[in-house]
């Protein structure tokens, strides 16, 4: 029941906002949906208790949905889902709160907490769902819901064009990731993870699988291949990840929700969740789009001006991180970083919302700076996630980061991509801090901050805090993430790891803390500001194409309409005048019509 209560509380109270929060004020519905989310935290709490008691795992069979083997409505949450699990619920409980502050003037708050509170509905089907249908409809929901949230402000053109690109951009991997299950189907005649990890495990056992397609496990290959595509798509990896940027047109908390603990980090949930049946090659190839992703995006992030964009592209370069430690088998060290993750992009994207609240909106970080003085514990909460970000010891990003490079040492390409993405990393968060809190103020908006109301700074500082202590507890061993931790960092690892963060560092706020500074050619800045240009690739390519074929087939589908139409408008015409001609009133021609009929008439009853 407790499990149950997990999941539905946050649907009770998206079904309580959509149908009376007409009736309630915008704070009310803000409350109704931040005490569901609190409450699904709570029972997250009772359960994790139980794990702590000695529990292996914990399963709810609620009924019957559809007649396919394995495919019911059963939730079940082990150790390695727990820790998610909770980290759902209270990351989500803490943005909704905020977002009470935040959008305490906004005439969507109903619309906006329902799809809230929905999406963590979704979320959390993603993460305890028993099987992989069940699976898919937390999966498909969460995109709705992302659109509609990304879109909320849907008199913006460009929120609107944002929330319709992410959503577009996802079918594709929801696609690949629906045929993927059918292909699963096919092979094992179910859908129930368990039961698929089972047969998988009894005709190749863990120890002896291989990357290999000839073997007896070669028909995990595609549906493998398939189940990877949808998880690029959700967690924005390359060449999937266009769609993420754009979303921060929706509003802060938003992007808080999407890249801090939810949809995001769906498709490395998948991969730690659905690990025993997939491919090795497939979790190789994983790792590797990941190591590249995180590289790649790491650059981009160095060129941006708008504040949530560096932490939009910074999120694209962690989850590549993540893709790392899963694709490796080390559901330890990804688990870790998600976690940690949450905490310290919540940080830093509510500490943007919390400087945009201050500036009027302000998100060029050229025309900031100065606001340390004025908004004192927004840059404190700020700094907090920077340092967890930049993985600087002894904040939690530290020791995840640490994790994932620990898992592999032993595979010296992916080594060097995650220790190289460290100072990238530290270098443009230390860019970003300076600017905004640190530089001399470049406008008016930046002289006149002000600080933000105590439901935004309760929660800033709250996710300050966890980037802070989270690493320390679970490194300790003070507080567990339900599976062994693995390596262990070697000490050479660690300090070189730290240095080159430190250093990055150090090197941004040197530059960046006088004002903005340009260290590489105009073009080059506008080369990566741009993504290096993979939209325009895509619009000229893609999108160009389908236009193409949508026009044909708007002209094509008028050319035969109107030829159809043309076509019974002569054939009624042609059919009046011959008709016409019969009927002209000729008594003889009238008898001649019958006479044949009559002739006809008798020779066909005297062939008969």
């Amino acid at each position: 029941m407790t499990l149950v209560l997990l999941v539905g509380l946050p649907l009770a109270g998206a079904v309580v906002v959509a149908l009376f929060g007409g009736l309630l004020s915008r704070r009310a519905n803000g409350a109704i949906a931040t005490a569901a989310l609190a409450l699904s935290f709570g029972a997250g709490i009772a359960l994790a208790r139980a794990f702590a008691a000695g529990k292996t795992s914990l399963v709810a069979e609620v009924g019957p949905w559809l007649p396919i083997r394995g495919a019911d409505l059963t939730l079940r949450i082990d150790p390695l889902t727990m820790p998610l699990a909770l980290m759902v619920a209270g990351v989500s409980a803490l943005i909704c709160l905020y977002s009470v502050g935040y959008l305490a003037h906004d005439a969507g708050a109903q619309r906006y907490f329902a799809a809230l509170d929905l999406f963590v509905f979704a979320m959390l089907l993603i993460v305890v769902a028993s099987n992989l249908l069940l699976l898919f409809a937390g999966w498909e929901l969460v995109g709705l819901c992302s659109y509609l949230l990304i879109a909320h402000w849907r008199e913006r053109p460009a929120a609107a064009a944002a929330g319709v690109k992410a959503f577009v951009v996802n079918r594709v991997g929801d696609a690949a990731f629906l045929v993927g299950i059918f292909a699963i189907f096919v092979a094992f005649q179910t859908v129930d993870i368990g039961e698929v990890a089972g047969r998988v495990h009894a005709i190749v056992p863990a120890g002896v699988r291989r990357i290999s397609t000839l073997g007896p496990d070669r028909y995990l290959l595609v549906p493998s291949a398939l189940l990877l595509v949808g998880a690029l798509a959700k967690s924005a990896q390359l060449p999937l990840h266009v769609w993420l940027p754009d979303a921060m047109e929706g509003p802060t908390p938003v992007s808080a929700l999407i890249h801090a603990a939810t949809m995001v980090t769906a498709g490395v949930v998948l991969l730690l969740r659905l690990a025993p049946i997939l491919d090795p090659s497939v979790l190789l190839a994983a790792a590797i789009v990941g190591a590249a992703t995180a590289l790649f995006a790491a650059v981009v992030a160095l060129a941006q001006t708008d504040h949530k964009r560096v932490l939009a592209w910074s999120t694209i370069s962690q989850v590549g991180l993540m893709f790392v430690g899963a694709g490796a088998g080390a559901a330890f060290a990804a688990a870790f970083h998600l976690v940690a993750h949450a905490l310290f992009k919540a940080a830093l994207f509510l500490g943007s919302g919390s400087v945009m609240h201050a500036t009027d909106d302000e998100l060029d970080v050229r025309r900031l700076g100065g606001l340390a003085k004025r908004l004192p514990l927004t840059t404190i909460a700020f700094a907090c996630g920077a340092l967890g970000l930049a993985a600087i010891p002894p904040a939690a990003g530290f020791f995840s980061k640490e994790a994932i490079a620990a898992a592999v040492l032993d595979r010296p390409i992916l080594l060097v991509a995650v220790i190289a993405t460290s100072p990238l990393t530290a270098l443009y968060v230390a860019r970003l801090f300076a600017l905004v809190f640190v530089a001399p103020a470049a406008s008016e908006e930046a002289r006149h901050a002000h600080e933000s109301p105590a439901l935004m700074l309760v929660p800033l500082l709250v996710f300050a805090a966890g980037a802070l202590a989270f690493g320390i507890l679970v490194a300790s061993g003070a507080l567990s993430l339900g599976s062994e931790p693995g390596a262990e960092p070697p000490l050479a690892l660690s300090l070189v790891s730290a240095s080159l963060a430190v250093a990055g560092a150090a090197a941004g706020v040197a530059v960046y803390a006088r004002g903005p500074r340009a260290l590489v050619p105009v073009r080059a800045a506008d080369l990566a500001r741009s993504g290096f240009a993979m939209d325009a690739l895509y619009a000229r390519s893609i999108v160009a194409a389908f236009r193409g074929l949508a026009l044909a087939l708007e002209t094509g589908s008028e050319r035969v309409v109107q030829g159809s139409a043309d076509l019974v408008g002569r054939a009624v015409s042609g059919g009046g005048a011959v008709v016409r001609r019969a009927q002209g009133g000729y008594v003889r021609v009238y008898e001649a019509m019958l006479l044949a009929a009559a002739v006809v008439l008798l020779a066909y009853w005297s062939l008969r």
